[in-house]
């Protein structure tokens, strides 16, 4: 009989532990893309301060972290901000003086970062924040906002007008 319940618990315990450990990123694309479309701020800041916080209302004890921005790839968090990281088993702890990649998201009404995503020390995302900024720059290429689209079929010239009358539509 012990060695039953024995084995019971430990059939029991690899049942359930893995998916106590996978329940802390309930996200299913944690790709730099994906992330990046979600987010509501992405950034490279420096921390410069950090404060402890007790619990209150839904929010677990944890860290507040004052970080200085650098660099903004999207959204506008000003020079500075704080951003909340809870003690849980989703906390993502963050060393001051020390430098960051952030992907910034809202939590009811704090600014948070998913520790299971993109974000951590700029030193170890080169790739990362390379595909940031790629993301963020302005595409070039494309239609030329002066020229009409021309599709088969249409004619970009006026009506009843030959399309080779040799005048564009901007010259009229």
């Amino acid at each position: 009989m012990r060695m039953r319940a024995g084995r019971f618990l430990v059939l029991l315990a690899s049942l359930v532990l893995p998916g106590i450990a996978a329940a802390a990123c309930l996200l299913t694309d944690y790709s730099v893309r994906a992330e990046y479309d979600r987010s509501l701020m992405i950034l490279t800041g420096r921390v410069i301060a950090e404060r402890a916080v007790a619990a209150s209302g839904e929010h677990y004890d944890g860290a507040v972290y004052s970080v200085q921005v650098d660099e903004v790839y999207r959204g506008h968090p000003g020079r500075s901000f704080e951003v909340f990281s809870e003690n849980s088993s989703g906390r993502f702890p963050m060393q001051r003086s020390e430098r960051y990649l952030l992907f910034i998201s809202q939590d009811v009404d704090q600014l948070v970062v998913d520790n299971c995503g993109n974000s951590g020390p700029v030193s170890d995302k080169t790739e990362v924040l390379r595909a940031v900024r790629a993301f963020a720059s302005p595409k070039r290429g494309g239609q030329k906002p002066n020229k009409p689209l021309e599709r088969s079929g249409i004619s970009s010239s006026w009506p009843n007008e030959p399309a080779s009358a040799g005048r564009s539509a901007l010259s009229r």
